[in-house]
């Protein structure tokens, strides 16, 4: 029987693309211009799994699934004169804050937080039907509480759980954990839902209950989902998939 349902936030409840893309952008060049030019932004946007000219975000790629670490240190593989940068915490926070971050508050001035399909209605059916929901992600908690109520589901969520929460980030299984504790329930009761690797590891690794991926190709699957059972196009396919499953099952 599942009493709670934790939701991944980018790709899951937001839209990726729209919040996200032009931070990524921003970054590669960013990275260009520390190298003195020796290596252009599409070859780092190759590396994270971003394509500017298509607008795209690989799914299955570094910027998608993957931790702020992990793009470091593939692009400093790439280009050891970043190494310098990256393992100085005071540059790497002004990257984040002067780069990334500011250009994702351009976009929220440009176009606002875009929803991943009708995600209010999607999460109300469930909070209607008596789940507990939640929200892990390897985003911040701030920026994860500021998103859902942008989208206007942020009351509905019982607990917000970020790398920054001090649980570590996904897919260690540490952020899964805090978030049945205080939920009061097991992770057998949980489902998790989301879109990459990293999700789906938290799953594994915290013994969640049930996995159901969310495919931007739906009703095809995403590269990270290939193996999944359960997928759906977005949140307003969760209620009804969770019904049929508790209905398919031996009491």
């Amino acid at each position: 029987m599942f009493t709670a349902i934790l939701f991944d936030k980018d790709g899951v409840l937001l839209d990726l693309e729209g919040t996200w893309l032009n931070s990524a952008i921003a970054f590669t060049h960013y990275l260009t211009h520390l190298t003195g030019g020796s290596y252009s932004a599409p070859i780092f946007q190759a590396i994270i799994g971003i394509d500017e000219s298509n607008r795209r975000i690989d799914h299955g790629g570094l910027f998608a699934s993957g931790s702020l670490r992990d793009q470091f240190e593939a692009c400093a593989a790439l280009a050891p004169e970043l190494e310098d940068v990256f393992s100085d915490t005071a540059k790497v926070r002004s990257l984040i804050d002067d780069v990334f971050l500011k250009e994702r508050e351009q976009t929220l001035k440009n176009i606002g937080t875009v929803p991943n399909g009708d995600v209010a209605t999607g999460v109300n059916a469930l909070k209607q039907a008596g789940y507990k929901l939640g929200v892990l992600t390897n985003d911040s908690e701030q920026s994860a509480r500021r998103g859902c109520h942008d989208v206007n589901i942020a009351e509905m969520m019982d607990v917000f759980i970020g790398f920054d929460s001090g649980y570590g980030s996904k897919p260690e299984a540490g952020g899964f954990l805090a978030a049945c504790e205080v939920l009061g329930v097991s992770p057998a009761e949980t489902v998790m839902v989301g879109d990459t690797g990293a999700d789906i590891g938290a799953a594994h690794a915290a013994g969640a209950g049930l996995f159901i991926g969310v495919s931007a190709l739906y009703p095809k699957r995403t590269k990270p989902l290939q193996d999944i059972e359960h997928i759906v196009a977005d949140t307003t396919g969760i209620a009804e998939l969770l019904a049929d499953i508790t209905r398919s099952r031996p009491r």
